[in-house]
Formats: C-alpha cells, structure tokens, sequence
C-alpha cells in the first residue's frame, strides 16, 4: 500500500472536508498522513515533517490540498517551500508532488514545481485514480467515453435570452437549423445566430438567409440560416426558456439529434 503525505490549511479542514479527502484516499488504497493524525504535539513539527516526506519507508508522494487557504497561509507555504526543497533534494525528480484543488484558485499563487506536475481537480470524477496512479507511477486507469459528432455547449443567461452553442466535430453543417417541439414555440421563442467557436453574437443585426418554419412530421418548430457551421464557426440559439427537447444539425445531409436538454446540460 502506497504513503501519501498531504499538507493542508486547517482552516479548509475545519468541517471536516480533508479529512473526508483522506477517507475517500484511503478507501482508493492509500495509507494517509495528515498532521493532525500524525504530527505529535511537543516535538518540532519540521523534524517530523522531513521525517515523512524524505524517508522512502515513510511517505511514497506528497500532496498539497490547494485553496486560497493553504497556498496563501505562511504555514503552509513554508511547509511547501520546505516539502518541495526536500523531497526533491533526498527523493529526485521523480517523487511524486501533487496538487489537489477542491475549486479555483488564483493561479499566481500556484507554486512551480507544481504546475509543472500532477495537479487534480475534486471536479474529475476520477480524482481518486489518477493520485492513486501517480503514486503507483502508471497511467490512469480511465476508460474514455465516446464523443457525439458535435459539440454541444449551454452558455448560460445572455442577453435576456438563454444561449446554446452548437457546432460539428468536423465536416460542416449547411444549412444549418435547431427544432424546438412545435407546442413550445411561443414559450420558447427560439432566435439563431452565427459566429466563431467560444464567442457568443449578439442578437441584433440583420441574418441572411434565416428561415422557420414546421417540420414535415409538425412535430417540430425549425429555426435556421443558410450558409455553413463548422468546427470552428458555431451556430448559437437563444431562447426565453430552455425547451424541453432540441433537434440540430443540417438540413442537407438530414443529420438529426434529438436529446433532453436536462441531459445535455448535465454532460456539458
């Protein structure tokens, strides 16, 4: 079984959520040191730090959990100046250092070593494996999930409208269109604009090309522009509300997705 040493602002551990890190550590496989299991009261904290992190029976990689507490604490940023000189020095290249954030954080106060390692986020669902792989020094054991042809992404609340961005993976898409259930036009109010991958037009302005109109089953409301879409150039819809179903793609070559919105802003 692997040693993990982590180092931690106990202000971030104050309702217990490091502790829970450690708990969900050790049920991956891993023995945990924190100081507060660890570190022995009376006796000088360095002494038993150097202890943990350069003995190899001792600690097989360090962690810090990084916040704005722990890497803007002095404590802790000695102990990491500390941590990184030493193990480094006693341990080589090679010995694991990690970087553990729960959120973001300023990035200026990332130290170097370790942005030029590991770093993980609590929000990867496989947070656990790829520390457990790192101090195993293999690669993550992590299967990946097949990609749709598309990128489909909710932009959030933006001109009084909410904004969906839609694009292929590759090829193109002309012309291009997105279809709302036909009873849910008037609550929906569907708008479409286009323009490049990640930048968000605005509404106003004059569209070429752009046509509506019910689709041949009248199962749907069809709203689009001629012209084309492509990986980089994005069509982007905007609704007053989100509708329940979306269908998108391109009219010529019939490409067609019909998917719950609810799932597609889950996955996005």
């Amino acid at each position: 079984m692997k040693t993990l040493w982590i180092t931690y602002a106990w202000e971030d551990n104050k309702g217990g959520d490091v502790e829970f890190i450690a708990q969900e550590l050790e049920r991956a496989g891993i023995s945990i040191k924190l100081d507060r299991w660890n570190i022995k009261a009376g006796k000088r904290l360095w002494e038993q730090i150097d202890s943990f992190i350069t003995k190899e029976s001792q600690c097989d990689g360090w962690m810090i959990v990084a916040t704005q507490n722990s890497l803007g604490s002095e404590p802790c940023k000695e102990e990491i100046a500390y941590a990184l000189s030493r193990a480094l020095e006693n341990r080589g290249e090679i010995f694991p250092i990690i970087g553990l954030f729960p959120s973001s954080v300023d990035t200026n106060l990332i130290p170097a070593a370790i942005k030029t390692r590991l770093y993980v986020s609590t929000q990867d669902e496989h947070w656990k494996e790829r520390i457990v792989s790192a101090l195993e020094d293999r690669n993550p054991n992590i299967a990946r999930k097949p990609l749709e042809p598309y990128s489909f992404e909710y932009r959030g609340p933006m001109f009084n409208k909410q904004v969906i961005e839609i694009r292929p993976r590759v090829g193109t898409w002309g012309p291009f269109y997105c279809g709302v259930p036909v009873g849910e036009k008037n609550i929906v109010r569907p708008i479409v604009r286009k323009g490049p991958k990640g930048h968000v037009p605005p509404i106003a302005g004059i569209v070429i090309g752009g046509f509506e109109k019910e689709s041949i089953d009248k199962e749907w409301w069809m709203i689009g522009q001629t012209g084309e879409v492509t990986p980089t150039m994005s069509c982007f819809f905007y609704f007053d509300e989100l509708p329940s179903e979306l269908i998108f793609g391109s009219l010529d070559i019939e490409y067609k997705v019909a998917l719950s919105v609810d799932q597609l802003l889950s996955n996005k």
